[in-house]
């Protein structure tokens, strides 16, 4: 099955290529730009990522009972303007 695989991404990859190398010099740079700002943004997700695991706790993070006490309060102040 594995082999099937590679075969079908041989044949993407084959139309990728040829499909890029029939793109004008603009749409290749418009290509280019395109994938370095996918990457770019992908590096600064897993960059936030990480420094959020390497922050120290907040200190004012509320408990999960008070941050359900705020849920129920902003859900009865909804429903009460609804009425």
């Amino acid at each position: 099955m594995s082999q099937s695989i590679t075969q079908v991404n041989a044949k993407l990859i084959d139309s990728l290529a040829q499909i890029i190398l029939s793109l004008t010099h603009e749409e290749r740079q418009l290509l280019e730009q395109k994938i370095h700002t996918q990457e770019q943004a992908k590096v600064n997700l897993d960059q936030f990522f990480q420094e959020l695991d390497d922050a120290a706790p907040d200190p004012n993070q509320p408990t999960l009972q008070e941050i359900s006490e705020l849920v129920k309060d902003v859900r009865r102040e909804l429903w009460s303007h609804r009425e």
